[in-house]
């Protein structure tokens, strides 16, 4: 598995894990539930502030990137039934489902149920997207989706 920098956030109903290496900043999780995710507070994930543990899990599933992921009694968040690639406009491929990704030799280079691969071509974490596009101000040329990329799904 790629380098890693993993931290946990244990709560009553639910613990959150945050990979802060395949973090792109899209910031759904502090617009969806801004008491859990607040990055101007320390720790910023508080997984009790959630009223429902259920809108937790579903801003938790909004991340593109799966660098959240969550646990709720023991079990991991279950990838979506069908797998997906979602091409963004001017930005990475989302991925979705129960995810495998293998180099050219066949060796996994790491799994997941989210995930977001590189297309410009200027990620330092490549495959994956570190949010590079934004910094080189890369386009496609010729937008493939007119929308938000990723749904709450």
């Amino acid at each position: 598995m790629m380098g890693r920098r993993l931290h946990t956030y244990p709560g009553t109903q639910a613990d959150v894990t945050y990979d802060a290496s395949r973090c792109i900043h899209a910031a759904r999780c502090v617009h969806g539930l801004p008491e859990v995710f607040d990055p101007h507070r320390k720790p910023w994930v508080e997984p009790d502030r959630a009223e429902d543990v259920q809108a937790l899990m579903r801003v938790i599933r909004a991340c593109p990137t799966g660098a959240l992921q969550y646990e709720v009694a023991g079990s991991s968040e279950p990838p979506n039934e069908a797998a997906s690639v979602t091409v963004s406009a001017n930005g990475p491929l989302y991925l979705r489902g129960d995810l495998t990704i293998v180099d050219s030799d066949g060796e996994t280079i790491d799994t997941g149920t989210r995930l977001a691969l590189c297309r410009c071509g200027a990620s330092a974490i490549k495959p994956f997207c570190d949010g590079s596009h934004e910094k080189v101000g890369f386009s496609d040329g010729n937008p493939v989706f007119d929308g938000d990329p990723v749904s709450d799904a």
